[in-house]
């Protein structure tokens, strides 16, 4: 009975952290979207101002990445999520009452400290105490449930807020993210397996080569800044922060590429079917061949999408940026699922937590200004033409920096 408890709880804590970012994350950083235009209108701003809401928060998630690991063992994992999860659900409630633009502002500061604990990287910390087996596809599963949540609740907010108005459909948002995040935060969250003298998935198989990981010890910042694979890794998620911006830009791709709005609302919906499928087939390629061989794989997928949507640009060829966009999305998930097997790969064991929140944290910096060089090369060029190219480019990078760090990890 006892070994499968063991068995069962790691994939019951996988669950109720995927949970628990849908909701919470999901609702601040995508949902929110849907607000915007009310929001805008009713306080006389433009949306362009009200974006810099999105920019704060993941400013203040760079800031807070480096010191994710450290708050995690420290504290009690269970409470930490439960408070997180509270704090978003009253957010979202007092929202419903904003009167000044600048109160949202002061929210997304908030907001940003309490999602830097439920994006990528301390997802991935945690799963990667509780799976030693099977982790590319608990990863997968756990991003998995969030595209479900967005898939769901992204229709129905939008219909919600032309019925009811904003400031009621927050309300209800705000119901929805404390009722799936605060019981899955307070009876299923846990840092460590060893903390409930438990082990993690797949932890018999492999106990010689865990321990021997463990005898290692910590590392230093030193240790880190000289490994070719931290480099690596941090150029790469430095690249990533540019092509996995599409999901958001479809609608204006589309506008722009000369096909109608309603097609970029298809575009939108193929993509976030093409994100729950796709979560689970590439977390689990990564435990069947490897994250770096799956990578070259899924990259040379993805420029394939970049042809389709620049043919079908030019043909005009609604069906085909429609599969365009839906194969695309392979660079959103792999931007969650994928860097994240990857930098366990190139990082092992002893360097991933440390390794991966400092990395990741620069990244953030640098990513809060994708979307603006995006738009940018669009406008200078007169369409997105330039923008894919930009994006293959580098996806080939990308690809190359993969064969080298297959020669180069970190232990």
């Amino acid at each position: 009975m006892n070994s499968r408890k063991r068995d069962y709880l790691p994939w019951i804590v996988m669950s109720c952290l995927g949970l628990c970012s849908a909701a919470c994350y999901g609702a601040a950083m995508i949902l929110f979207s849907f607000f915007t235009t009310g929001i805008s209108q009713e306080l006389h701003t433009s949306i362009s101002t009200l974006s810099y809401y999105f920019t704060i928060i993941v400013l203040v998630m760079a800031v807070i990445m480096p010191f994710l690991p450290k708050i995690l063992k420290k504290l009690n994992t269970k409470f930490l999520y439960t408070a997180i999860s509270c704090i978003v659900t009253l957010i979202f409630f007092l929202m419903s009452t904003f009167n000044n633009i600048y109160m949202y502002f002061i929210s997304a500061i908030i907001l940003g400290i309490c999602v830097s604990f439920l994006t990528f990287v301390p997802v991935g910390i945690i799963l990667d105490n509780w799976f030693v087996e099977k982790k590319g596809l608990a990863v997968g599963i756990c991003w998995g449930i969030s595209s479900v949540f967005n898939f769901i609740f992204a229709p129905i907010f939008s219909n919600l807020i032309t019925q009811l108005g904003y400031r009621k459909s927050f309300v209800i948002l705000a119901i929805i993210v404390g009722v799936i995040s605060i019981p899955s935060a307070l009876f299923g969250i846990h840092f460590d397996p060893e903390q409930l003298g438990r082990k993690p998935y797949g932890y018999n198989r492999k106990l010689l080569n865990k321990n021997n990981e463990q005898a290692c010890g910590e590392i230093s910042n030193k240790d880190l800044l000289h490994s070719p694979a931290f480099w690596i890794l941090g150029v790469m998620i430095v690249l990533l922060q540019f092509p996995a911006v599409f999901l958001q830009l479809i609608p204006t791709f589309a506008v722009k590429s000369g096909f109608s709005l309603a097609t970029g609302g298809f575009m939108v919906s193929a993509a976030m079917i093409a994100d729950i499928i796709l979560n689970l087939v590439i977390g689990a390629s990564f435990d069947k061949i490897g994250s770096e061989k799956a990578s070259l794989g899924w990259f040379i997928l993805i420029l394939i999408s970049y042809l389709s949507l620049f043919v079908a640009t030019q043909i005009h060829s609604t069906s085909l940026a429609i599969c365009g966009a839906a194969i695309n999305d392979t660079m959103y998930v792999y931007l969650g699922t994928g860097i994240t097997a990857l930098a366990s790969s190139l990082l092992g064991k002893r360097a991933f937590a440390k390794g991966f929140s400092l990395v990741s944290s620069i990244s953030f910096f640098l990513g809060a200004f994708g979307m603006p060089v995006n738009t940018g090369i669009a406008e200078l060029t007169g369409g997105y033409a330039a923008v894919l190219g930009f994006w293959s480019i580098i996806v080939v990078i990308m690809f190359i920096l993969t064969l080298v760090g297959m020669k180069h990890h970190f232990e």
